[in-house]
């Protein structure tokens, strides 16, 4: 009896320690994998409202996920270029310096060049060569990539997409980053010399394109892009959007790959810029190009040689996935074919979710989704279903005697005295205006403002622009902003905007901001375009899974900036030039 009662008092005071314990949650899992997936061009309003057609990924991230429900970018411009530099950095354009796509600089001699966003030169070049080659050096900041390797040593950084701008720019300005992007001209991914990846990363890429990308693809893929058979809605699923029927839509298209399903992938059409990049090229502009840098995400994941999310030091995968956008372009973001698009983008993340959850322990991988920019729907099909609609287009293509560049061209040689033919504006990218400074000042000849001689500037230029423009172009342009007189900027809705693009040695000389419903065009009426500060091209996605992440929406204001500073929080890592926040701790 009195050795029962000893053990009995021994066991009260062992009860409150084990309860101490028990309610001791234990320590979150180490981080090992940081998946940040990219799509491009996808809308917030496209993606929830096709909510149930999706029964793979895309459901799952959006049941399963921390759903971010008002991500708006900040920033004008919204391209791809931009868009993943943001998502790379957790900073606006004006902090990245990817202003737009592409923008022009002066050469030596005055002259401008264009420059595409991730021109560099080669390293591997001779001293004194301009050889060019898609590279990071345009960056201004480090990316959360970076960032990672430079705090723990022995990380890794893989990033893979169909565009060079898709996969440098989350990736960042390490050499040693594993880069690869889609080639259109042979159906391989590559890569330049800009990157310096490890051997194992090489060979595995190089042992995929031999055996499942190049020549191999005709017969994976065939010859002919059809709708996907896949499971459709639940009986009484509420589906709006729904796209916008053939009958309608198909006038204002792009025929890449011609008109209606089934697509040919072996004709394809001459598009805006006049290239015609055949079949390799037409996998690229359909949505069988995600299917093959999923194809190529999985094969390095599983590659036992790479072991990526293994080490003892967490690794970082990007993957940006493209087929949606030129997709949009091509057939309009209303269409059959970008519901198809991500349809089949719905299984390919899937696939990628299955392999995550059956190759690394739960708590130790966190997936991070977002998009660069949406899409809106083409002004031709939104004033056909709505005779009220407002919108329209600026013609900017190269090919077209009278579009934007051309036209305001004239009216300024005829308002300045200028001789016929002269071009004061050199260039229009996204919606900042180029002037040629190394053509002025120019002289004017004789005619109404006088005799001949005058030195025309390009304050002169400055002068007589914004009037023109709103004459002609009222209907589609809001504000036309001169770079001259920034400090003297009035306050609009727009103008943080516009700020959050401005760059002052890579922005126009000019920067209209369009009217709701107006796009840039480079084929008049059809196909369509981004780039816009309305809420179909900043309003995105944004989504984490697993790591713990609970599943819950958040319809506080949020910004895709704030997705490197989340996950980067996760992995252990800061980035002090980034505007964006740590939503949570996932754990």
């Amino acid at each position: 009896m009195i050795r029962r009662s000893r053990a009995l008092r021994a066991l009260v005071v062992l009860l409150p320690a084990f309860a101490l314990a028990a309610a001791v949650p234990a320590p979150a899992p180490a981080p090992k994998l940081a998946v940040v997936i990219s799509v491009d061009g996808l809308g917030w309003a496209r993606l929830e409202g096709y909510r149930p057609w999706f029964v793979a990924g895309l459901k799952r991230l959006l049941d399963e996920g921390h759903v971010e429900r008002a991500a708006r970018y900040q920033h004008l411009n919204t391209e791809t270029g931009p868009g993943h530099a943001s998502l790379g950095t957790g900073a606006p354009p004006r902090v990245t310096g990817i202003v737009a796509n592409s923008w022009f600089e002066a050469g030596d001699d005055g002259s401008l060049h264009t420059v595409y966003c991730t021109d560099q030169r080669d390293p591997a070049a001779p001293a004194g060569s301009a050889r060019v080659i898609p590279g990071p050096g345009n960056l201004r900041v480090p990316t959360l990539g970076d960032r990672l390797v430079e705090a723990k040593k022995g990380a890794r950084v893989v990033s893979l997409s169909a565009k060079d701008r898709g996969a440098i720019f989350l990736a960042g300005r390490e050499r040693a980053h594993s880069v690869y992007w889609y080639d259109k001209e042979t159906g391989r991914f590559v890569s330049s010399t800009a990157y310096d990846p490890p051997s194992a990363v090489r060979l595995a890429v190089r042992r995929f394109n031999e055996t499942k990308a190049g020549t191999m693809l005709p017969g994976r893929f065939g010859l002919v892009w059809k709708k996907w058979a896949g499971p459709l809605p639940p009986a009484g699923a509420k589906l709006l959007p729904t796209p916008v029927p053939a009958s309608i839509v198909q006038r204002y298209q792009y025929p890449v790959h011609g008109l209606g399903f089934d697509h040919d992938l072996s004709r394809f059409g001459v598009m805006p810029t006049g290239d015609t990049p055949g079949y390799f090229g037409g996998i690229y502009r359909s949505p069988l190009v995600d299917e093959l840098t999923a194809d190529l995400a999985l094969a390095l994941l599983n590659d036992p040689a790479l072991e990526l999310g293994h080490g003892d030091v967490p690794d970082l995968l990007c993957l940006s996935f493209s087929g949606h956008d030129p997709v949009s372009h091509d057939y309009g973001n209303e269409s059959e074919e970008e519901l198809d698009t991500l349809r089949r983008l719905d299984v390919q993340l899937g696939r990628l979710l299955d392999a995550l959850e059956a190759g690394y322990p739960k708590g130790t991988f966190l997936v991070a989704l977002s998009a660069d920019h949406g899409f809106p729907v083409m002004p031709e099909v939104a004033r056909t279903i709505d005779k009220t609609a407002s919108g329209g287009r600026i013609d900017v293509g190269k090919e077209t005697l009278d579009n934007f560049k051309e036209r305001l061209n004239r009216m300024l040689d005829e308002t300045l005295c200028l001789d016929v033919g002269a071009k004061p504006v050199f260039g229009m990218d996204g919606w900042d205006l180029f002037y040629d400074r190394a053509a002025l000042p120019a002289k004017s000849v004789a005619g109404a403002c006088g005799a001949a001689g005058r030195s025309v500037t390009a304050a002169d230029v400055d002068r007589v622009l914004p009037g023109l423009v709103k004459l002609v172009w009222g209907a589609e342009v809001e504000d036309v902003l001169l770079t001259s007189q920034a400090a003297a900027w009035r306050e609009t809705p727009a103008l943080s905007f516009v700020k959050n693009d401005f760059d002052a040695q890579r922005s126009g000389d000019v920067i209209l901001v369009p009217r709701w419903g107006v796009q840039t065009s480079y084929n008049p009426g059809r196909g369509s375009m981004h780039g816009t500060h309305y809420e179909y091209d900043i309003h995105v996605p944004l989504i984490f899974w697993g790591a713990g992440v609970k599943a819950g929406a958040s319809e506080a204001p949020s910004t895709p900036y704030d997705l490197a500073p989340t996950v980067g929080q996760w992995l252990g890592v800061t980035l002090p030039q980034a505007i964006g926040k740590a939503l949570f701790l996932p754990r």
